[in-house]
């Protein structure tokens, strides 16, 4: 029994980060400072599950083609999420949206070209695993988010930190990530499925 609990747990932590998202909107909603620190919080925990499920899955070998496949849609779930959130957010100076609306077009964009090539393959046999680019991006888009959700400036031992600032630069590090990945994957799928075709 105990086994199978271990078995399960990765693709139960998923799962998990799935639902968290609801969670996550609602606290951006109606944003206040409180709210703010809140949805970050659960972010970061979100985050910390895809870590975790990934790591119990390699290091007791529980690593399954279901995983391969609904660990990165968790993830795009949990992303796509808070960056639309954020671009429906408004600066109280400028009025301009907390995240550029052309940034989140290119990521949805990549992501469903990404997903688009996962379907073909996983029709054809093959199960794509993560790229070390798609890692990059990742890390960065959850630092990128994690600073923008908390926007406001924070002024410590005099030096103020201003967290929309440092986001906006990483989120656009996290696109460059994006971009490169998609040209990964894609030559990764190009290579491998004549290989999967000629081996039936």
């Amino acid at each position: 029994m105990a086994k199978e609990l271990l078995k399960a747990l990765p693709n139960w932590l998923t799962l998990l980060r799935i639902a968290l998202v609801p969670v996550l909107v609602a606290l951006l909603h109606n944003p206040s400072r409180i709210s703010l620190m809140a949805a970050t919080a659960v972010f970061l925990f979100a985050s910390l599950t895809d870590y975790l499920d990934g790591w119990l899955a390699r290091k007791y070998r529980l690593v399954s083609d279901m995983g391969k496949l609904l660990d990165p849609l968790a993830d795009k779930i949990l992303i796509m999420s808070a960056l639309i959130m954020l671009v429906a957010q408004r600066s109280d100076l400028t009025g301009e949206p907390w995240v550029p609306g052309w940034v989140v077009v290119l990521i949805l964009g990549r992501e469903i070209w990404v997903t688009g090539l996962r379907s073909i393959a996983s029709s054809k046999g093959v199960v794509m695993g993560a790229e070390t680019t798609g890692k990059y991006k990742t890390a960065t888009q959850i630092a990128a988010i994690s600073c923008l959700i908390l926007h406001y400036p924070i002024k410590i031992s005099g030096f103020t930190i201003n967290f929309h600032y440092i986001g906006i630069n990483l989120l656009i590090v996290s696109v460059i990530f994006s971009l490169w990945s998609a040209v990964d994957y894609t030559t990764e799928v190009f290579h491998t499925m004549p290989s999967a075709a000629k081996s039936k």
